[in-house]
C-alpha cells in the first residue's frame, strides 16, 4: 500500500529545509471500529513510539469500553510520563488498491492528539515499511506477523 506524505505549511521559512515553507509527514488514514460504529482518523507513522496510541475521545464516541483496559505509559523525549489504556480494537487501512483489517491491542490517551501515533506494537510490527523521502511517499506491506486479512481490491496500475 502506498500513501503520499501530507504537506503541512509552516509559519515561515524553515532553515533546516533550505528555506522551504512546507513540511511533509507520513500520515495514514486509519479506520477504527467500535460497538457504535467506525471513524476514520489520521495517524502518523512513528517508529519511535512503542505503542499505537489514539485519543481517548474516540473510544468514548465509538462505545469502546475501557473499564478493564490495561494501563500503559509512554515517556517521550520531554520525559513527562503519559498514561494510556490498552485494549483490543479493529483497525483498517487502505490505499484504495489494497486493504488490511486486523485486531491489535492499542492505547487510548487523554491527549488532544492531532494524529494517532502509529507505533511499533499494534501497527508497524505488522508491516514492512519504507519512507521514500524523495517521492514523499510511505509504503506499507503486511509482513509474516500480520494477524489479519489482507485483500487486493483492484490491481495496481502499470
Amino acid at each position: 500500500m502506498r500513501f503520499p506524505y501530507l504537506p503541512l505549511p509552516t509559519r515561515g521559512p524553515v532553515a533546516s529545509l533550505g528555506g522551504a515553507q512546507i513540511r511533509y509527514r507520513p500520515i495514514v488514514a486509519v479506520r477504527l471500529f467500535g460497538p457504535q460504529g467506525s471513524r476514520l482518523f489520521d495517524g502518523c507513522l512513528d517508529c519511535a513510539s512503542d505503542d499505537t496510541i489514539f485519543p481517548r475521545f474516540l473510544a468514548r464516541s465509538l462505545g469502546i469500553d475501557l473499564t478493564g483496559a490495561v494501563p500503559g505509559e509512554a515517556r517521550p523525549v520531554s520525559g513527562v510520563v503519559i498514561p494510556y489504556l490498552l485494549t483490543p480494537v479493529t483497525l483498517r487501512v487502505t490505499d484504495g488498491l489494497e486493504q488490511c483489517d486486523w485486531q491489535p491491542i492499542i492505547g487510548f490517551a487523554d491527549l488532544p492528539l492531532r494524529w494517532a501515533l502509529l507505533g511499533n506494537a499494534g501497527f508497524l510490527d505488522f508491516f514492512d515499511s519504507e519512507l521514500l523521502g524523495a517521492k514523499r511517499e510511505a509504503v506499507l506491506n503486511p509482513n509474516a506477523r500480520f494477524p489479519g486479512q489482507h485483500v487486493i481490491l483492484r490491481p495496481a496500475p502499470p
